[in-house]
């Protein structure tokens, strides 16, 4: 393995560029501007403890190279990422699609490995 955890952060909605999306409820979030798809801060922490502790990893913001590119492919990006440990952000209600379909992507992709979610709405 290249790496002992890869941090993924996805964007609200994994296939906001193939929908024709409406203003609703969390409409001024989906799609968002790369502003609002920062990573969380405790990718940050986390990944600092774990080097300090002797492992390695790597944080990517899916949503970000997804916002920034049309022809950015995820799923071709995330198979190239060997992890033995995948740790993905579920803090807000509203990216419940885009963190599950991004574990839905990591297990089609890499089925032997762990898939971790963490934040308020994971808890």
């Amino acid at each position: 393995m290249n790496t002992d955890i890869a941090f993924l952060h996805a964007p609200s909605i994994y296939d906001f560029r193939k929908r024709n999306l409406k203003e609703g409820p969390i409409g001024d979030v989906v799609p968002s501007t790369p502003v609002f798809e920062m990573y969380p801060v405790g990718f940050i922490s986390m990944l600092n403890y774990a080097i300090s502790q002797g492992f390695n990893g790597r944080i990517s913001n899916l949503a970000v190279l997804m916002l920034s590119d049309d022809r950015f492919d995820a799923e071709k990006y995330i198979k190239n990422v060997d992890a033995a440990i995948y740790g993905i952000d579920l803090h807000w209600l509203p990216h419940v699609h885009g963190a599950f379909n991004v574990a839905r992507i990591v297990k089609k992709l890499h089925p032997d490995r762990k898939v971790l979610f963490g934040g308020f709405s994971s808890s």
